[in-house]
């Protein structure tokens, strides 16, 4: 038996070993899904087949292993790569099923990919299917690389669907390949990557800290065999990462073009878009504030216009007090929701960008306009003014990421506002998007967040009062919301509602 083939079967990566319940061993599964080993299989005698039964959320099937099980031979000192490639088909155009890949470090995950349904794919149709209902689609195989650093701890991967449907995956393969005995990149690949350094070394944040002349001699190591652009990528991958801020990363041609003509949640993961949302609490108003990422113009100020509408609609009815929940939000472009918040943020300074040559560019909210040193960034259409100001408890956790931590600090210069929660992801910097030769974009991390008192956030940042769980929470999904209880206690307990 390879190597391979024991890590298959040591993995189940085939599926074929289930257990009392007839679901394949060795898989956590979570999210609302039925699981079950299938007679459907183009290898082996059994598929994983994932059942949705509604068209909300995601299911995500998952494994870790130690990243000693896939070193070649042992040896850490060699360049190499970490492959997962794997056979996946749907019973619906609307159902996504996706591959994906995680390797973690020291200071947490490295790299992630994901390759399936809704994604380019990686290859031609490998066989022909037919579900119970007769819906007929194709076996398609989808493969990922990512870099496999000598730092490595621990390798995720596994499999996702989001959709009402059915998905199907079989025949998983997942093994490291040394590079270092590959040919140098060509020309084409070593431009590419020496334009993508030269980004990153003039702009990035940490560019004082970053040998650069070592990191391209590793890059080139990374490149080895890469005749395209696109061969370089993770080459380019690999430098990105060891800026260490953990919030740059490179974003396909594809993705590029996506994110220019929709609006989605998350732009790494290409969550749907959840529009904002408000209700009462009593006498409190509760807006929910989801993440938004790319999307156009007009659609960048429709999410603007959603949420002051949201506040316009609750405030009706006079409130004492507000809950902003930021729990759900990982990010994106700051604008909107600075914009559809500018009523309760009030007018003036929010908090600022700090560049490593010293400069200091202040983020403001004025008469429905968010912006941007001398610039105005986006604006609402009708300007909205709350009747009252009244107390803000903003709702964080450890899903809190990116552009919604600059909110958090926002709120942390308004008079009568207390956080409440978990501590934040840590990716409060600002990042800049730069254009590469072949369409794809270099996301880089170029200034970081200072609050209106000076200080830098460089890390996560811990609300002011900490509710015991909220950190293993990753929304507010529970009936029984501890976190949500603790700021209305303290809304509830002030002069505005009495």
């Amino acid at each position: 038996m390879t190597a391979a083939a024991a890590i298959g079967a040591e993995l189940n990566l085939g599926f074929e070993t289930l257990d009392s319940g007839g679901t394949p061993l060795g898989w956590s599964f979570a999210g609302d899904a039925e699981a079950v080993g299938d007679a459907t299989a183009v290898e082996g005698e059994r598929s994983l087949k994932l059942t949705r039964a509604t068209a909300a959320g995601i299911t995500r099937v998952t494994q870790r292993v130690p990243a000693a099980l896939l070193r070649a031979g042992g040896d850490s000192e060699r360049t190499a790569r970490l492959r997962l490639t794997g056979l996946a088909r749907t019973s619906a155009p609307g159902v996504s099923a996706a591959l994906w890949l995680r390797v973690d470090g020291p200071r947490g995950p490295l790299f992630l990919d994901s390759a399936g349904y809704g994604r380019e794919p990686t290859g031609e149709p490998t066989a022909a299917g037919t579900d119970a209902s007769g819906s007929d689609s194709e076996w398609r195989r989808f493969e990922i690389e990512l870099p496999f650093p000598r730092d490595v701890d621990e390798i995720a991967f596994g499999l996702s669907v989001r959709g009402q449907g059915s998905a199907w995956f079989d025949a998983l393969e997942l093994g490291a390949i040394v590079t270092d005995g590959r040919p140098p990149a060509a020309p084409t690949a070593v431009r590419y990557l020496d334009a993508a350094l030269a980004l990153m070394r003039e702009h990035s944040l940490r560019r004082a800290e970053v040998d650069w002349p070592m990191l391209r001699t590793q890059a080139l190591e990374h490149a080895r065999g890469a005749t395209t652009a696109a061969e370089a990528h993770l080459a380019v991958r690999f430098a990105v990462r060891e800026l260490a801020d953990r919030h740059s990363y490179l974003q396909s041609a594809a993705a590029t073009r996506t994110l220019a003509a929709t609006a989605v949640s998350n732009a790494r993961t290409g969550a749907p878009l959840t529009a904002p949302s408000g209700r009462r609490l009593g006498e409190l108003g509760y807006l929910e504030v989801p993440g938004f990422a790319g999307g156009t113009p007009v659609q960048q100020v429709e999410f603007a216009e959603a949420l002051k509408n949201a506040v316009q609609a609750v405030e009706e009815g006079m409130v004492c007090g507000w809950v902003v929940d930021l729990r759900r939000n990982t990010g994106g472009n700051v604008w909107p929701m600075l914009a559809g918040l500018g009523p309760l943020l009030g007018d003036g300074e929010l908090a600022a960008s700090v560049y490593p040559d010293g400069r200091r560019v202040a983020v403001w909210h004025r008469e429905g306009q968010a912006g941007f040193g001398d610039y105005t960034q986006l604006r609402v259409r009708s300007p909205y003014r709350v009747a009252a100001t009244v107390p803000v408890a903003v709702l964080q956790g450890p899903a809190t990421a990116s552009s919604a931590e600059v909110l958090a600090v926002a709120f942390r210069g308004r008079a009568e506002t207390r956080s409440f929660g978990a501590p934040t992801r840590g990716l409060s910097a600002g990042n800049r998007t730069f254009a590469l030769p072949d369409g794809a974009s270099l996301v880089l991390t170029v200034a970081a967040t200072s609050d209106l008192a000076g200080r830098v956030y460089a890390g996560p940042i811990a609300p002011d009062e900490i509710v015991a769980g909220a950190g293993e929470r990753r929304a507010a999904e529970a009936p029984a919301d501890a976190v949500l209880d603790a700021a209305v206690a303290w809304l509830t307990a002030g002069a505005s509602c009495r």
